[in-house]
Formats: structure tokens, C-alpha cells, sequence
């Protein structure tokens, strides 16, 4: 196996991935947060070991946390297509062959890991996710030993000299697929091999073990890690529930995503404790928010709809708000409806819907040029005025975004009255008396 992987930025890569970069911080995600990009060592050979819930997308959220050349090692079978190869192998991702490859297929490794080690003797950085496969839940799966066989041996190549750095990394989603969410990308400090490297001359496998227990434990610190998966819905509900409870409690003054991830940590952290201490109460927890849950369905509105109840003229008054805005919400919907839908018809036929979100961005990244110049055409021929034509071009994005800021509005407003029509009513009442409940159960067990 050939690999060629440039060392350097060529210009039209150093263009492709500033436009890249765009789109994903800036446009399809409503917020992107980065924080510990203070823990990367610079001038070391460093390897990033990131959690792993959404196929491509995790993969570009650490490559646009910094700004410096990053290599990937990803699973083989998305190199099958020959074309797919070379733009993966342009964007310095390489394939790692895994026993279901087929055994032949696992001597390629050699080529991959010596590949691997050359970048990293350059010290230069090298991303590899330790799960080695994506899971649809917050939650850390066991890690497999790729991560520390490249770290252990590139020392042992280096005659333990190298100082190879693993930095952990913990990737947060608000929401896996949705367009418009937020994305967290938290760098934990880094794991020097140096300090394995004794046992390791001692006990290799024991080494390894103790090294990937680590990462695993440093992982787990920098991002949202349920572990009960049997009770994981109660867990996703009761981050939302109790949030605004728990930012009083922690004595948060801004209402930012930095102490929102905070918040979670700390929320889990208590409804952990109350199931292994007060399994009685965790039973009580866990009954009541399910039946809150089943009677959210019911009504078809979310948590927070209950939470920040709104009066009536308020809502009439975001009422008149959005349909002033339909003229705006036509114009931005005609013309960015056919390449906004155009991926959901892929992503339906999806088996792993943990990549929903990676063909969607990809696929946008050419589909919204490609119609934006269609469109561009027949206003500029008909207005015979490139002026016109440019004006009319640069507004189809703003007022894409717009018209799906107005759809998603309408939604939660939809939401709001039908909460104000059902409140009356006897279920609802016991819907809002179950929330409370609920908070008073996690309130007893709070420790600052």
C-alpha cells in the first residue's frame, strides 16, 4: 500500500478547508465551544483520543478546534470506493483494517502504523479514536489498544525518547442530527507514555492496560459519560429537568454551554450516587420520570415548554412576531428547500443513523453551491444585471437560515399553546406535579 500524505498545506487544501470550516462553526452549528486547547503540547509528537457518537462530524470537530495539520486513523470499510480513497487519503485520513477486514487484510496495519509513527516523530499530531467505533448514546464504550500500541511503539522505536502526549478528548452534541445544535469539544490535559514506559519494559500488556485505563478515566472527565444504560432515557430527561435547579445550586451567573456541560456532569453525578446509595428513591426517580416522559409524548411537547411556561399575550405577541415574518420565511424556504431536503432523502435509508448528520453536511457542502448557482443563472439573464444578480445570490444563505429560525420558532411556539390549552386539564396537572416531584427527589440528595 501506497500512502502519500502531503506535510504541507496546499492551497487548495488550505481553501477547501477554510470553507469547510465555515459551514461547520459557523453555519451548521448554532454554537461551537472549544475549551482546554491549552493542554495540547506543541513541538511533541501528541496523540488526540476522542469519545466517538457521530461518525465524520467528531472527526471535523477536533480538526477545527486548532489550526494545525491533523492526521486520522479511521475504520477500513469506508475506503472501499475508490474515489471516496483518495479524497480521504487527500484529507490525510488513513484506513485501519480490523479482523472482520479479514485476516490478510490486518498485515496492512503495519503500513498504516508505520506511516503513524513517522508523523509523530515529526512531532506532529495524530487523531485516533480509542472506542474504534461509534455509538449512538453518551456513554464511553471500552477502549480498544490502538491508542497505546502506536504510543508504546513509537517510544520503543525512539529508545523511549519520543515523549509521546495522549490528550484526551470529550466531544458534546446537544442533538446528534439536528441542524442548528451545539457542539462542545472539551481537550483534557495530557497523558505523558513516559510515565508507563518502566512497566512497560517490565509487563508490555500490563502497560498497555494501566495506560488504557487512564485514558479511560481522563475521558471520562471531559465529557457526558452515562454508564447505567439500562436507565440511560432517565438520565437524558433528568439533565434537562433539573438543569435550571442546578444551575441556582452551583451558583452559575451565565447561562452559557460551558456550565451547561457542568451542569450535566453534576446531575448525573447526583442521580448515580441516589442510585447506589438510596435505591429506593433511584426506583421512584426512575418511575415517575418515565411516566412524565410518556405523558410529554402524549401532548407532543418537550420539558422545557412545562419549565419556562409563558402567558398567553406573550405568546400572542411572538404570534405576531413570526407572521410578520412569513414573507421572509417564503422567500428563504423557496429557495433552499430542494438541496435542504435533498440529503433527508439519503439519510432515511440509512442502517447506522450516527452518520444522519456527517452525509447531510457533506452533501450540503456542494448541494447549496451547486443550486445557489442555478438559481443565480436565470435571475442574472433575466434581470440583465449582475449587480441584481449578486445581491440576489448573497441573500439565499442569510435568509435560508432565517426562514429555518422562523420554522423552528413556529414549532416551539406551536408547542406553548398547546400546553396553555391542555394546562387545566387533569393529566397535565399531574404531568406538572410529576416534574416536581421529580426535582425534590434529586433536591434531597444535592451536595455542593
Amino acid at each position: 500500500m501506497k500512502l502519500e500524505i502531503a506535510e504541507k498545506k496546499s492551497l487548495f487544501y488550505a481553501i477547501f478547508s477554510a470553507y469547510v470550516g465555515f459551514l461547520h462553526n459557523k453555519i451548521f452549528y448554532k454554537k461551537v465551544v472549544y475549551t482546554g486547547t491549552e493542554n495540547i503540547p506543541h513541538d511533541k509528537p501528541v496523540v488526540f483520543a476522542p469519545n466517538h457518537q457521530n461518525a465524520l462530524m467528531d472527526a471535523l470537530a477536533v480538526f477545527y478546534a486548532q489550526d494545525r495539520l491533523l492526521i486520522f486513523l479511521a475504520r477500513s470499510d469506508i475506503f472501499k470506493n475508490n474515489f471516496i480513497s483518495k479524497i480521504l487519503l487527500f484529507f490525510r485520513i488513513l484506513p485501519v483494517y480490523r479482523l472482520r477486514d479479514g485476516k490478510e487484510k490486518l498485515k496492512l496495519n503495519e503500513v498504516i502504523y508505520k506511516k503513524t509513527i513517522e508523523i509523530l516523530e515529526k512531532k506532529k499530531k495524530v487523531t485516533i479514536f480509542p472506542e474504534a467505533q461509534h455509538t449512538d448514546k453518551r456513554h464511553l464504550k471500552k477502549l480498544k489498544k490502538g491508542v497505546q500500541r502506536i504510543a508504546f511503539m513509537t517510544e520503543e522505536k525512539n529508545n523511549f525518547n519520543a515523549d509521546v502526549n495522549i490528550v484526551p478528548i470529550g466531544i458534546y452534541y446537544s442533538n446528534y442530527w439536528n441542524f442548528r445544535s451545539v457542539l462542545q469539544v472539551n481537550f483534557g490535559k495530557p497523558i505523558k507514555v513516559s510515565e508507563y514506559i518502566e512497566e512497560y519494559k517490565k509487563s508490555p500488556a500490563r502497560a498497555m492496560v494501566n495506560l488504557g485505563k487512564k485514558m479511560s478515566e481522563k475521558m471520562q472527565e471531559v465529557m457526558i459519560d452515562i454508564r447505567d444504560l439500562k436507565h440511560y432515557d432517565t438520565y437524558e430527561l433528568l439533565r434537562e429537568i433539573y438543569d435550571t435547579e442546578i444551575f441556582k445550586k452551583m451558583n452559575f451567573k451565565k447561562n452559557n454551554q460551558k456550565n451547561k456541560f457542568k451542569a450535566d456532569k453534576k446531575t448525573i453525578s447526583i442521580v448515580e450516587n441516589i442510585a447506589k446509595k438510596n435505591p429506593d428513591d433511584f426506583a421512584k426517580l426512575h418511575k415517575d420520570t418515565e411516566e412524565y416522559s410518556e405523558n410529554l409524548k402524549k401532548f407532543k411537547i418537550r420539558d422545557w415548554v412545562i419549565e419556562k411556561s409563558e402567558p398567553f399575550t406573550i405568546l400572542f405577541l411572538k404570534a405576531i412576531v413570526l407572521i410578520i415574518g412569513i414573507p421572509v420565511f417564503i422567500y428563504g424556504a423557496l429557495n433552499n428547500i430542494i438541496p435542504y431536503l435533498l440529503p433527508q432523502l439519503i439519510t432515511r435509508k440509512l442502517e447506522d443513523q450516527q452518520f444522519r448528520s456527517s452525509v447531510v453536511f457533506c452533501l450540503g457542502l456542494f448541494t447549496f453551491p451547486l443550486f445557489y448557482l442555478i438559481f443565480f443563472i436565470p435571475v442574472y439573464i433575466l434581470s440583465g444585471s449582475f449587480l441584481i444578480g449578486i445581491i440576489y445570490l448573497l441573500s439565499l444563505l442569510p435568509t435560508g437560515l432565517l426562514a429555518f429560525v422562523i420554522s423552528r420558532n413556529f414549532v416551539k411556539l406551536k408547542a406553548q399553546f398547546v400546553f396553555l390549552k391542555n394546562i387545566n386539564k387533569k393529566e397535565m396537572k399531574k404531568t406538572i406535579e410529576l416534574r416536581k416531584n421529580i426535582i425534590k427527589i434529586i433536591d434531597k440528595h444535592y451536595i455542593s
